[in-house]
């Protein structure tokens, strides 16, 4: 990370003697949306070869044999671990990223930009050509510090700790090594959202290359169909984002708190958390986990209340604490210290948060639009206990509550569509050992099917599901033809493509 603001220094993660326990928070680290993959016809004009690109570029152009090269293909998800790029460009500016595009457009290649590695179905890699921007790292914090500039390639913790120096915040996930513009182009929901909104909605202006190899800016006044399709509607379809421009928030204390309960009163917890964590002031946000555990299925409910203190998230929580058993632990601290709680960097070193942990996963997702019966809660239940009785591997529930700054938007105002929403329910089943990944899919399966008639038939996009039929109205409802209308705009040949990738309208 380079600052451009002479005044700001990077503060240094905290350490502390032991990290709280956080079963399941973790979990949403996983990824974020997708980048572009592209294999289409070459463009008329010739083709590029890869050593015509490396004279294009300032940064590295790594091919297998290099010595970095093992290192720059590693991402989030390790089912995907054994895909090997025929070679991975470093953009240091953004001419290379322009170079990168210019190249895909006339080459059979493969192509997707990377930001930071988190793609769920692992669109963040493929065995063509990878323009991995996290070297796009400036950070630039406005003169009056209502708005910050940042490159493509920004890990959340970056931002994060930067801006707490200033007392001020974007919101962002939990996931500490996440790249900022993956994020907010998938829209981008996390312990702030409700407070501050999606990611998204805090976008201002963007600097994008698009498939024609320019540099476009898009903003309120220039090219606002591209800034509005950049709000939501995933990442790698309109372009290549090398810059954004994303509103602050001041920002001070906050109170954290986690409620354990017994497993018995699983359905119970859930009943509570639903009651309160959509509905609460929008400075309150919950989580809802139900897992697998070491020895048994775990429930827990833990979140933060923005400048809050203790006494005052007790109080909100106090519906969820009265379910049989209920065991609350509260802490307070400045707000970063709790956000590195979020992001497991509590007793990490800065080097050690910025560095991805690969696992192997699956995952769904699914939003809930109606409070959820006992009959929905009970398919949850038992799902988490036929994956702890199976032992192959882990399973998890994560409830995140909607409501808030994220519900005042309207549906088309982005092209994020999903602000009806009571809530989000992502799926996700890990894994270590070769060969548990078809049961881990066979329990998602079940697990999803079991919900399917509790829910409104939307899905986040951010955790991209490549096996999701109908995806591209579970991801983009009523704003599909207005984000396919713009792909045809921008993009009609597809430069950018993927299998998930939003299909320009016919002509």
């Amino acid at each position: 990370m380079r600052w451009q603001d002479a005044g700001v220094r990077r503060r240094q993660l905290l350490e502390r003697a032991a990290a709280l326990p956080l079963a399941g928070a973790l979990a949403a680290c996983a990824g974020t949306g997708p980048s572009a993959t592209r294999a289409n016809p070459p463009a008329p004009g010739g083709r590029m070869t890869l050593a015509d690109l490396a004279g294009q570029l300032r940064g590295p152009l790594l091919r297998p044999a290099d010595p970095h090269y093992a290192s720059a293909r590693v991402i989030s998800n390790d089912r995907y671990a054994g895909v090997r790029p025929h070679a991975i460009a470093r953009a240091v500016v953004e001419d290379d990223v322009a170079a990168c595009v210019r190249f895909a457009a006339r080459s059979s290649l493969p192509f997707t930009v990377r930001c930071g590695g988190h793609s769920y179905a692992g669109y963040s890699t493929n065995g063509g050509l990878v323009c991995d921007v996290r070297r796009l790292d400036t950070i630039s914090l406005a003169a009056d510090r209502r708005s910050v500039t940042v490159g493509a390639g920004v890990l959340a913790i970056d931002l994060i700790t930067a801006l707490a120096a200033h007392g001020l915040a974007v919101p962002t996930g939990s996931c500490p090594t996440v790249g900022i513009s993956g994020l907010a182009l998938g829209g981008g929901v996390g312990f702030a959202g409700r407070a501050m909104g999606a990611t998204c909605d805090n976008i201002l202006a963007v600097r994008i290359v698009t498939a024609d190899g320019r540099v476009q800016v898009a903003d309120p006044n220039t090219n606002p169909d591209l800034l509005w399709a950049c709000r939501g509607g995933g990442g790698g379809n309109f372009g290549a984002v090398t810059a954004l421009t994303l509103a602050t928030h001041p920002v001070s204390t906050a109170a954290y708190g986690f409620c354990d309960f017994p497993w018995s009163e699983a359905s119970a917890a859930l009943a509570a958390w639903q009651g309160v964590a959509p509905h609460g002031p929008d400075e309150l946000y919950l989580i809802c986990a139900l897992e697998t555990g070491s020895s048994a299925p775990q429930v827990r409910v833990f979140g933060q209340l923005l400048g809050g203190g203790e006494d005052d998230l007790r109080a909100a929580m106090a519906p969820i604490t009265a379910v049989p058993g209920a065991s609350l632990s509260t802490g307070s601290g400045s707000y970063l210290d709790v956000q590195e709680i979020w992001a497991g960097c509590a007793s990490e070193s800065a080097a050690a948060c910025r560095t991805i942990q690969p696992s192997s996963f699956a995952a769904r997702s699914a939003y809930v639009a109606r409070p959820l019966g006992a009959d929905g809660a009970t398919a949850i239940v038992r799902a988490i206990e036929a994956r702890q009785t199976a032992g192959a591997g882990s399973g998890a529930v994560l409830l995140d509550p909607y409501g808030g700054a994220l519900n005042r938007v309207a549906p088309g105002a982005t092209a994020f569509v999903h602000r009806d929403q009571l809530y989000s329910a992502q799926m996700l089943a890990y894994w270590g050992a070769t060969g548990q990944g078809a049961a881990a899919e066979e329990w998602l399966d079940g697990l999803a099917d079991g919900l399917r008639p509790h829910t409104s038939g939307q899905a986040y996009q951010n955790y991209i599901d490549p096996g999701l039929q109908g995806w591209e109205q579970a991801y983009y409802a009523t704003n599909l033809p207005r984000l396919r209308a713009i792909k045809r705009r921008w993009d009609p040949d597809r430069v950018f493509r993927f299998r998930q990738g939003i299909p320009p309208a016919a002509a």
